[in-house]
């Protein structure tokens, strides 16, 4: 997906000279609070340490993980990550810095994450999931084809707690027909 470019977005894996932009978007509670794995008060260390899952991720045929880049300026603006589950399928996660909020910006990565995954890789379904008090971030998923399928319960580590999520989801099938059929 590193060649994947949109009208406005570019993507490419992380690497550590990323670290203090990727802390320096991160290190904010409003973000934070509607994730499940990454840790609050969030710190320079723990921006590392993602770039290192997201090497190791890969590396380990575990998944693709992006930055998701201002294609006219290269400013990081958030990640977006396609994670792989059993029998060709895969689940997805993003955030988005605050500035970039409301711009459409997630909308316009997650549309090219779901190409990538069901026109270049073949999966079958993938699905994400976001919390009941993140309205902004299931209307993205809707937006870009997904249906809610139902409530899953997610351990969320970084504040002890589980915690509700919508689960929405599409199937290959439903993007071959949203797309007109023709894969990416």
């Amino acid at each position: 997906m590193e060649a994947v470019t949109t009208e406005r977005l570019a993507f490419k894996q992380p690497e550590l000279a990323d670290g203090d932009a990727l802390f320096e978007r991160m290190n904010d509670f409003d973000i934070v609070k509607f994730l499940t794995s990454v840790p609050w008060p969030y710190r320079r260390a723990d921006a590392d340490a993602y770039i290192e899952r997201a090497r190791s991720g890969r590396a380990e045929g575990n998944g693709h993980y992006y930055l998701v880049l201002d294609k006219a300026t290269r400013a990081i603006l958030g990640t977006v990550d396609l994670r792989f589950d059993p029998e060709e399928t895969a689940h997805f996660g993003y955030w988005y810095a605050k500035a970039a909020w409301g711009r459409g910006y997630a909308s316009e990565a997650l549309t090219a994450l779901l190409d990538f995954g069901f026109g270049s890789l073949g999966l079958r379904n993938i699905w994400g999931a976001a919390m009941p008090q993140n309205p902004a971030s299931i209307r993205v998923m809707e937006k870009c084809g997904l249906t809610d399928v139902g409530r899953i319960e997610v351990e969320r580590p970084n504040f002890g707690d589980a915690v509700e999520m919508v689960k929405l989801n599409m199937r290959r099938a439903d993007w071959l027909a949203r797309s007109g059929g023709a894969p990416a």
